[in-house]
């Protein structure tokens, strides 16, 4: 909420579609829900992703650097192109020490704020429907599991998915035995084939 209210006090209720130039003016309360909604998304989809060494931090670093790519062929104002420039320095540094095997963890805090820059990032871009392609792999790693949570426990679907661990890493580690390097790698390398499909299609 807070977020929402500081964000509209200094910048316009609009935002523009996804690979057009339509501008979309909603109105500012809907505005402010929308925004509460993307922030509690990417804080918790990236807090559920932190389940393997690197996994989160990596992932996260694809989606921030396509983030910055973004602002840059929007052609943004450079402070906030240096600001995700020195978050960036700051995952790198931090995925120096939590290589698997790792000696050193981010905890909810650290991957909560990750989903928190991402989000305010995207909500700057003045086109935070671009989340949804440049940080799929978050999305449904860490939304699934938020989904198989919300229909069971709070929905009473007993049955939802049973068979598939969450969140998505779990199913690729403990059932298809996937290794902790396969799977940082392989999801890692996913994000970045679709962001690059993505931005080379702005450009």
């Amino acid at each position: 909420i807070v977020v929402a209210v500081n964000f509209l006090m200094h910048k316009p209720n609009v935002f523009y579609m996804p690979f057009t130039d339509t501008a979309v003016h909603i109105p500012v309360i809907l505005y402010g829900i929308l925004i509460v909604i993307l922030v509690l998304v990417c804080i918790n989809v990236t807090n559920c992703t932190d389940g393997v060494d690197g996994l989160c931090g990596m992932v996260s670093l694809v989606t921030i650097a396509s983030i910055y790519a973004l602002l840059r062929i929007f052609e943004f104002e450079e402070d906030y192109q240096r600001m995700i420039l020195l978050f960036m320095a700051c995952i790198m540094a931090y995925l120096l020490f939590n290589a698997k095997p790792s000696f050193l963890l981010m905890g909810d805090a650290g991957s909560r704020t990750i989903g928190l820059f991402i989000a305010i990032m995207f909500l700057i871009s003045r086109s935070p429907i671009y989340f949804v392609f440049f940080g799929l792999v978050l999305i449904i790693d860490g939304g699934m599991g938020l989904i198989k949570i919300v229909m069971i426990r709070y929905l009473k679907v007993k049955n939802f998915m049973k068979d598939i661990r969450t969140p998505i890493h779990d199913y690729y580690r403990k059932t298809l035995e996937w290794s902790d390097t396969q799977v940082v790698i392989r999801f890692m390398l996913i994000q970045a084939i679709i962001n690059i499909v993505i931005l080379s299609s702005l450009v």
